[in-house]
């Protein structure tokens, strides 16, 4: 076997196991560990209050969503969520009203504690016992949504916008 032929095989053996570990990356199902309503610690809205209509400012409700597992790309993501929609509705009645803002945390690490965390920029859920309820802010998806407007989907490390035309198709702004 020559050199260039033994170079050859090595290229497309790391080639099909990178396409396997793709296939394998996506066909893990999102795990959702907790969803609710935007979560706020800050005195100004009373400790353990969930901002949003509920105070009465407002007819617009904001979400957070911790995952485990999304999609790598950023269609995939959208992909996701839209297929998944129905189910946020009838199971964790999200959204509750005619305009939202919906926010896809990555759980990396996992729940940690507020009091324990030191400086971290942290996102924070309704406590369900008496374990952590914080996460390292990690933005997978954020759908923005004003009653008679497109749904419109932005991304932490993104510099565009995207929403889903007329026809159906997920496109740039």
């Amino acid at each position: 076997m020559t050199k260039h032929n033994a170079k050859r095989k090595l290229f497309f053996g790391g080639l099909v196991l990178l396409i396997c570990c793709y296939f394998l990356w996506t066909l893990r199902p999102v795990n959702i560990l907790r969803a609710g309503g935007r979560y706020s610690s800050d005195p100004a809205f009373g400790s353990g209050i969930t901002a949003g209509s509920q105070r009465g400012f407002t007819d617009r409700e904001d979400y957070d969503i911790a995952v485990d597992h999304m999609p790598l790309t950023e269609r995939g993501r959208i992909h996701w969520y839209l297929e998944h929609k129905a189910e946020l509705k009838s199971r964790y009645h999200i959204p509750e009203t005619a305009s939202y803002g919906i926010v896809f945390w990555d759980i990396g690490s996992g729940f940690i504690d507020i009091n324990k965390s030191g400086n971290g920029d942290l996102v924070c859920f309704k406590k369900v016992d008496e374990s952590a309820n914080c996460l390292e802010k990690n933005l997978l998806l954020a759908v923005d949504f004003t009653e008679g407007k497109q749904e419109e989907f932005t991304f932490y490390d993104s510099d565009h916008t995207w929403a889903v035309d007329d026809n159906g198709r997920v496109m740039p702004q």
